[in-house]
């Protein structure tokens, strides 16, 4: 969590982003990324009239979302699992929760019961409430746990994070489950992929090694896309942020559908092979950043310089830095 608070202007700026705009857009049923972004940017030390300009342009594009005509309540939430339409009246109960118990409170109330579910939509509702943690933006995380429950949880990942656990760590955890890699699993859209993988593969989470479940299971993140430069595995590492973000407050065994989850989605990414990267040192573009118009590549730059900085490992920010440089390049053209 940053330690200090967000500039007024910024704050307006996320409230009003989302009491206008629907999580998904059009024509593909999209993410709205904009929340996101915003605070990336901030987070990267981008001044707040970029961020208005990023804004502007980004908003575009998204769609609004009807206004609620009924109410939810802490006895009556869960009934809105998986209901889209439900968006806008979870907002409220969310508030509502929020401003009673404060967010720690509600965030260790609720995500417990949600995070089973973190995959789906290729992890942006866990993204979303993650960037709401991390700077503390109450509206986005209200936000983060409404998507959440209308993304729905999953008993199926529940399962498999209860299987007994894998006798592998990091690399070569994922690099074992290359093994049950099938060309049908990363056909499609993602949400598909994810359902195919979930009801046939036997996915069991890894043990913890030396350095810890979450960072050695980042780490591996990170080499994959390192590898492959892939857009799928791009999320692989922002999702790998989110989630230890938010793990303090997952509930039990977090460390398990941590692994689980990301085992399910490499191979919904085709399992590419990867290697062992050397630590190694760069710098972000941070002036060639504050221009971005590509809202993945600023969120990756984030997400590497906030994990460098978690696990005092400077080869998040080499990576990042080896992608964005001819993509801002070619953007500044």
């Amino acid at each position: 969590m940053t330690d200090s608070p967000l500039p007024n202007a910024l704050t307006r700026l996320l409230v009003d982003h989302r009491s206008a705009h629907d999580p998904h857009y059009p024509p593909s049923d999209n993410s709205d990324h904009g929340p996101m972004t915003y605070l990336a940017m901030h987070g990267l030390g981008i001044d707040i009239p970029a961020i208005v300009k990023f804004s502007d342009q980004y908003r575009r594009k998204l769609v609004s979302y009807s206004p609620p005509n009924y109410t939810v309540g802490e006895h009556d939430w869960m009934l809105h699992l998986g209901r889209r339409e439900s968006y806008a009246a979870l907002l409220s109960f969310f508030d509502a929760e929020i401003a009673a118990e404060g967010w720690q409170g509600t965030v260790a109330r609720y995500l417990p019961m949600l995070i089973s579910g973190w995959v789906k939509n290729a992890f942006h509702p866990i993204i979303r409430l993650g960037y709401g943690i991390e700077f503390e933006a109450t509206s986005e995380i209200a936000a983060g746990l409404a998507y959440l429950t209308i993304t729905g949880d999953d008993f199926r990942m529940t399962a498999l994070a209860a299987r007994p656990l894998t006798d592998s760590s990091g690399h070569s955890y994922l690099a074992s489950i290359r093994a049950v890699r099938d060309p049908a699993y990363s056909r499609g859209p993602f949400n598909a992929r994810y359902d195919r993988i979930v009801d046939t593969t036997s996915v069991v989470s890894a043990m913890d090694g030396a350095g810890g479940a979450l960072n050695e299971i980042s780490r591996a993140c990170l080499e994959v896309f390192h590898a492959t430069q892939e857009f799928f595995a791009l999320h692989l590492v922002t999702a790998s942020h989110a989630f230890r973000i938010c793990a303090p407050w997952a509930g039990p065994n977090p460390d398990s559908i941590y692994s689980a989850g990301i085992g399910v989605a490499y191979l919904a990414i085709g399992a590419p092979a990867f290697d062992p990267v050397a630590r190694a040192t760069a710098t972000l573009p941070f002036d060639a950043l504050s221009t971005a118009t590509d809202e993945h590549d600023i969120k990756l730059a984030y997400s590497c310089l906030a994990q460098s900085r978690a696990f005092a490992d400077p080869t998040y920010v080499c990576a990042a830095t080896r992608y964005l440089l001819p993509r801002l390049r070619q953007e500044r053209r």
